[in-house]
């Protein structure tokens, strides 16, 4: 447990380290953030301090650990402020792991009149959250080959001890492109009418895809159209690959199956959705297209920002929706849900299963991005989509009895596996909050929240009795 130990530590020392900058913008005399930097700060340097060893290396199972604790370490060290603030604890738990997780469901009402401390420790938390997520889907998951995830194994992922250097670099290079998205994005934000403190806030949450806002009308509260645009457009940035990003960086090349699949999915759900606001619904066709677009990239990026409450549109649109929050954007995004790289393997194991129902004798190989797709990975991804699903539809029971009606129940307990946020209706759709549901129900969403930030069988395998006998 030593370097796991030396690594949380190491994590509450960097993320307490924002939280004297935050203070500054803290106009009360509670001071909840010096507060709990104190805390944070003397838990992550005598963690650091007790398990300080020589190298780093990490085994399988060490992997499994860790990916796990730092998540949960940091929801934990995410909460402290909230509940200084003087937030309950179920609602400063769920607002933290919403944050950490980029769900972007949040229990705050009148965030117009909320301090900007606690405003920018929201954008910060889902920034965070966000190098994380990518990290985490490069770095952790495909070497633990976690559906399907295997396809996107690195140079620091192949051995089977994992040293800190080979990671630390991918994370660094990662890390220079998220910021540089960020900063763009702010930059743009600026430029187009929003304050500074707005522009900072929402480029962390945009690029996140996330979908925090400092007001409670989200980025509806803007009038200009070409923030809603710029908003889009970085939403869609987040959630391509950031490897692909590198990749085009380092080598000029541009192609990837995954995001070309993915683009055109989207293009086509905005077409149709455009067509029938203008012909069901009476909107003008600028009305439509900003609209439709906007929704359907925030959904589909699982940021949850808002211009309109799509789910009032009509039960197509309201259905719609609904699959669209399943689905998610690219893996190795900062997005949640099933992922694209899922969908497509799914469909290319459909289409081999015919070939050999109709060809008993062929022989067939499926490839995905120029390699082989090999039975073990139709059969993580086949058992993934089997499991979220089931989890899903497991949550969704508890929360109904809970108290929670069915609309609130099903899509609350989508929205939180699949990371969006906002579900559908008008207790939690896109114009609702999750404040006036019952604590518990808060306690069961934030558990489902870091299952599916973790895909599920990161957490699920501490459950097996022979991960912990080997």
């Amino acid at each position: 447990m030593r370097p796991i130990l030396f690594v949380n530590g190491a994590v509450l020392a960097i993320i307490s380290l924002p939280l004297l900058i935050i203070e500054m913008l803290n106009r009360g005399a509670d001071q909840p953030f010096l507060k709990a930097f104190g805390v944070i700060i003397f838990v992550g340097l005598s963690l650091m301090l007790s398990a300080r060893s020589g190298a780093i290396t990490f085994s399988h199972k060490q992997i499994f650990v860790l990916t796990a604790s730092i998540w949960l370490v940091l929801t934990s060290a995410a909460t402290l402020p909230f509940f200084l603030y003087g937030m309950p604890l179920a609602d400063a738990v769920f607002e933290a792991t919403s944050g950490i997780t980029t769900t972007g469901a949040t229990v705050l009402v009148n965030l117009d009149q909320t301090p900007n401390s606690i405003l920018m420790w929201r954008a910060f938390l889902q920034w965070l959250g966000g190098i994380g997520i990518v990290v985490t889907a490069i770095a952790m998951l495909p070497f633990l080959g976690i559906g399907g995830m295997q396809l996107f194994r690195t140079e620091s992922s192949e051995s089977s001890d994992k040293e800190l250097p080979s990671a630390a670099k991918l994370a660094s290079t990662t890390l220079w492109v998220y910021v540089a998205l960020t900063i763009l994005c702010a930059s743009a934000y600026k430029i187009e009418g929003m304050t500074e403190f707005d522009a900072i806030a929402h480029a962390l949450t945009t690029v996140a895809t996330g979908g925090f806002s400092t007001h409670d009308a989200s980025i509806g509260y803007f009038a200009s159209p070409f923030i809603k645009w710029t908003c889009i457009l970085f939403m869609f940035l987040g959630s391509i690959p950031f490897l692909w990003y590198i990749r085009a960086i380092r080598t000029r090349q541009f192609g990837s199956e995954q995001i070309k699949t993915y683009g055109i999915g989207v293009l086509f759900i905005i077409t149709v959705l455009s067509l029938w606001l203008v012909n069901a619904r009476d909107f003008t066709w600028g009305e439509a297209i900003l609209n439709a677009a906007f929704s359907v990239v925030s959904v589909v990026t699982t940021s949850g920002f808002a211009i309109s409450d799509y789910s009032s549109w009509g039960g197509f649109s309201a259905l719609l929706f609904f699959i669209l929050i399943f689905s998610g954007g690219c893996t190795g995004s900062t997005t949640g849900g099933i992922k694209i790289m899922r969908f497509i393997i799914s469909a290319k194991m459909i289409r081999q299963i015919i070939r050999r129902q109709i060809f008993p004798n062929g022989i067939f190989a499926e490839k995905y991005e120029g390699k082989k797709i090999s039975d073990g990975v139709f059969t993580g991804v086949a058992s993934f989509v089997f499991i979220f699903i089931v989890t899903f539809a497991v949550f969704a029971l508890i929360l109904m009895g809970l108290g929670l009606g069915f609309e609130a129940s099903v899509s609350g307990s989508a929205a939180a596996i699949t990371n969006v946020g906002p579900g559908i209706g008008a207790i939690i759709g896109p114009h609702g909050n999750y404040a006036n549901i019952p604590a518990a129900a808060k306690w069961v969403l934030s558990l489902e929240m870091i299952l599916g930030r973790l895909e599920i069988f990161t957490l699920l395998i501490f459950l097996t009795p022979r991960f912990w006998r080997t």
